[in-house]
């Protein structure tokens, strides 16, 4: 399954706003077909980074449209390296 990140600016986010949101999506998938890995949040500057398994792209934009986070920009993810563990998706 392909793997995605997104850079969201959100400015004035708030604790409450990033749990609301999240709390939204039931274990992480908002569909069969999509799941929220994680999203690293820096609610002091404003930033969001999500990162996404989905089939395609379109997926993970339908989940950005739906919590209304806009992204600056999306980026497929090819390699990654976690804990000294390489490996390429």
């Amino acid at each position: 399954m392909a793997r995605f990140l997104a850079i969201h600016s959100v400015p004035g986010i708030t604790e409450v706003d990033f749990r609301d949101k999240l709390d939204a999506v039931k274990k992480w998938r908002p569909d069969r077909r999509t799941t929220i890995v994680k999203v690293y949040g820096d609610l002091e500057n404003g930033r969001l980074i999500s990162e996404c398994e989905c089939v395609e792209q379109q997926h993970f934009e339908d989940w950005i449209a739906m919590v209304g986070w806009p992204a600056d920009s999306i980026h497929k993810v090819d390699m990654i390296c976690q804990v000294g563990n390489i490996w390429k998706l």
